[in-house]
Parts: C-alpha cells; structure tokens; sequence
C-alpha cells in the first residue's frame, strides 16, 4: 500500500509538472533550452523490460552545498517543485530498472575531499562507491590518474543523447575515451551559468530601455555597458566617496565573475587540432582589447563598484547590493535567483547573457563555473554491476529531461524567481550558447592560466604580454602531457 501511495505521488507531480509547461508553451529540447512537453513517456533508447535484481546503486558527491543538494537525491517530499521532482525521479528509475539509488554525500563540501575520497576507494581496489559525482575542476585531474572507468565502453549508456552537454563530449573525449560526463543529470550546469541581472526600476527612473532592446538591435556589448554605467552612480550616504553604500551601475567582483568574460568575448584558450590533440589557441590581441574594454566598464566611468571579498567569496556582498536596489546591473552565477537576497528583493529584476565583445561577435557566450557537477564511475566499480550502473546513469539523465527540468526551468525558475517572460527568452538564449573551454576545466593541471584575467582587473592593468606572451609553449607542453596521460589509459 505504502508503494502504491508513492507512485500515486509520484504520478500527481508529474501531471502537475507537466500542466506547467504546456501553459508556458513548447521550448527547445536539449541541455540548454527548456523542456519538450509532448516528449514521449521515455526518452531514452534504454530497452523497455531492461530490469536488474535490486541492487543499489551507491553514488558518492560533495557535501551540502545550495547549488548540488538535490542533484542526486532529497529525503523526502517537501511540496517544493524542485525537491519533489528529484523525490519522484529516483522512484520512477528504481521502479523502471529494479535498482535502488543511494546517496553518500561526504560531510565535507571541500570537492577536493571527494576526489581525495573516490581515489583512495579506488586505489584500494574497493567497490564501495557504484558512481561518483564531483566539481568539474577538481574531478578531471582525477581522470588523468586512471581514477574513472571509460563511459563510452558501457552498453547502455548513449552520450550522443541531447540530455547529455554535447560541447562537454566534444571538449572531453579523446578518441574512443571519455571518463566524465555532464548535462542535463546535473542541475548545476544550469545554477553555474554567468548571466547579467538588470533592476527595472533602477532603468524605468531614468527613462532608459531595458536591455532587452539593446539585445534585440545586436547592441548588448562591453562597450554598450560601460556607456550605460555612467547613468546611475548616487552617493547614497553623501561622503564623498564611493563605497559599499551608494548607488552604481554596475555592481561585480575581481574573482569568479571576470572569468564569465572568456565566454561572453569568444576568446578560447584551448581547443583540439585534427588529431583531436589539445592545442593553445589564445589570440592576446582579442583578449588584450577585451582586457581594455573591461577595465573601462570597470574603472572609468564611475559607476561601477568591485566588491572586496569577505571570507573568500564577494557573491553575498554582490547580491546584497543589487537585491537592495544598490545596482542597475551585476553579473551572478544564475543560481543567486534561488538564494534568499534576490528571491525577497522587492524591485523587478531582468536577465540577460553577458555583453558580446562587440557587435561583429555572432552569439553570446555563457560561461559556467568551474565548479559544476560531472559525473563518472570508479575504475574499481564491481565488474558485474557496470551494465546496470551505465543504464541508471543513463536514465538518470533522461529522466532529469523528463522530470527534474520542467520543475526546476519551467515552474522553479521561471514562474517562481522571475515574472517576465521576455526575461525567460533570454534565459533560453544564454543557456544555448554554453561553452566549455579546456583551458578552464582542465585549469588544476594547468595551474589555472584563466586566472590571469582576474589578476588584471584586480590590480587595473594590461599586462596580456607579460601574463600570456609565452605561454604557448609552456601550456603546450602541459597540454601534451594531458594527451599522453590519456594515451595511457588505453
């Protein structure tokens, strides 16, 4: 009775779900746009009457943290869109294929704890942990130590399937070999996206447009936002000086919010060659202008506040800031729309992807945060089980299409965090332009050149010559070290 009752639940939350989505209308299918609602019951090509005996299926992941803790499971229904799909989703694939999914979040939300964890299971030939889930930066020198079984030698599991990020296939896999693999089975690709926020109110006061239209006339670029700036900085506390308590126009850090500028100014570090090698491909002219664009949105006009960090991190202060109508715009992980400054701010709020270097630049481009979800499975996995964890790893992602998706993208996101359906438009815009750069993901092994861009605005100088003049042969060499490590674990 007890199981029956759950199903029902379960069945409930989905019409509910997908009543949503109908109501919002159809969207793009895939790992950056929204939900196929008239998608089939299964969307994967997993056999119909695939069932196992039961098993469980252990997965080891970081500690709590707000943007992964209910990326693998929640303890119980909680009437929350989110937390409820993610409930119903593990009962649908427990039911489906007969097995029965385990969560082993360490205590300890340090990612390089539970890399340091699965390689000492893995080390010690134990078969403890059946999937391992980690920070992407963290996870990949991992790889390179023999640490993951190769997903593409499993039988069920298909990456060329759209809930699982093609760009991260393609930046990752070499040859026949991939060993981590991300998509639509982590919510964190999405919580992770750099976009731009932009305060209504702050834009209506002074009669200027939304930057909607500057995104419709192709304008939306650096150049566009330092002019834009210039139109907002109030010295709220009349002292003369510009601080934490004024009014700006634009409201970032030195840190983590600089490297969304990689992306969003098409400048590449490392991409792959014909032999499908990793090769250093940084233009420093294209990157010394962007250096200088943003030093001017950053410093010239006045309107721009950079927020010292406070035990390591600015995003709290940065949120706080716009949250209290102390910003007209600010750059933020998308996750901050979740968190409590933003969800009780009292303005209107828009978003946008982040400023195209200029207006010949074709498409926006989103970075995410190097410290997203990907998954993997232990080179010491018990042999007789990897069919079985290579088909839940698969339906754990199609079901996250199915399921998690509409509750977190279409109900979560955009009905509950954010009240413009144009803002919802530009969401699906950010999310479709996603790019992975191996020399960001790989930064641990390449000890971070990316960083370098954040030193420059930190200390307001141009030193692209002196920071990246002759990087190319050293981060060549470290390159072909990554390739020959996985010559090696053929």
């Amino acid at each position: 009775m007890k199981r029956l009752l759950t199903l029902l639940l379960v069945l409930a939350t989905m019409s509910m779900v997908l009543a949503a989505c109908v109501q919002n209308g159809d969207a793009q299918q895939g790992e950056g746009s929204g939900s196929d609602t008239n998608a089939p019951e299964q969307l994967d090509n997993l056999p119909e009457d695939l069932k196992f005996d039961g098993q469980d299926i252990v997965i080891l992941s970081r500690g709590v943290q707000k943007y992964t803790q209910d990326e693998i499971a929640v303890p119980e229904l909680t009437s929350d869109p989110v937390n409820d799909a993610m409930f119903n989703r593990n009962i649908v694939i427990g039911d489906r294929l007969n097995v029965n999914l385990v969560s082993k979040p360490l205590e300890d939300s340090d990612p390089f704890k539970t890399v340091a964890e699965i390689e000492r299971v893995v080390k010690a030939g134990s078969t403890d942990y059946d999937m391992f889930a980690g920070a992407c930066y963290t996870t990949l020198p991992a790889a390179l130590r023999g640490t993951f079984y190769n997903l593409r030698d499993l039988e069920y599991l298909d990456l060329s399937q759209s809930y699982w990020m093609q760009d991260y296939n393609d930046t990752l896999s070499y040859g026949d070999q991939q060993y981590t693999a991300t998509g639509m089975i982590a919510l964190s690709t999405y919580r992770l996206a750099m976009v731009t926020l932009f305060n209504k109110e702050l834009f209506d006061d002074r009669s200027i447009p939304y930057l909607y239209d500057a995104i419709e006339n192709n304008a939306w670029t650096l150049d566009y936002h330092a002019a834009l700036v210039e139109n907002f900085y109030q010295d709220l506390n009349g002292n003369a000086t510009h601080d934490e308590e004024d009014l700006y126009g634009f409201v970032t850090s030195a840190t983590i919010n600089v490297d969304a500028y990689w992306s969003a100014c098409d400048v590449s570090l490392v991409e792959k060659d014909a032999d499908q090698a990793y090769k250093w491909v940084l233009d420093t002219e294209r990157l010394s202008d962007s250096v200088d664009k943003l030093l001017t949105l950053c410093y010239e006009s006045g309107g721009t506040y950079l927020c010292r960090e406070v035990d390591g991190t600015a995003q709290p202060g940065i949120r706080e800031m716009f949250a209290e109508g102390r910003a007209a715009t600010t750059t933020l992980r998308l996750l901050a729309v979740e968190l409590d400054e933003i969800r009780n701010m009292q303005d209107q709020y828009g978003i946008v992807p982040m400023p195209k270097f200029d207006a010949a630049q074709k498409e926006y481009g989103t970075q995410m945060h190097d410290q997203f979800t990907v998954f993997a499975i232990p080179a010491s996995a018990e042999v007789s089980k990897l069919e079985m964890i290579g088909a839940t790893m698969e339906a754990m992602a199609s079901e996250n299409l199915r399921m998690v998706k509409p509750a977190y993208y279409e109900i979560a996101l955009k009905r509950k965090y954010m009240s413009d359906p144009i803002a919802w438009d530009m969401l699906d815009m950010a999310f479709v332009n996603v790019v992975v750069d191996a020399g960001i993901i790989y930064a641990e092994s390449l000890e971070y050149p990316h960083h370098h861009l954040r030193t420059m605005i930190g200390e307001k100088k141009n030193t692209v010559a002196s920071q990246y003049g002759k990087a190319a042969s050293r981060m060549n060499k470290q390159l072909t070290k990554i390739v020959d490590k996985m010559d090696k674990l053929q």
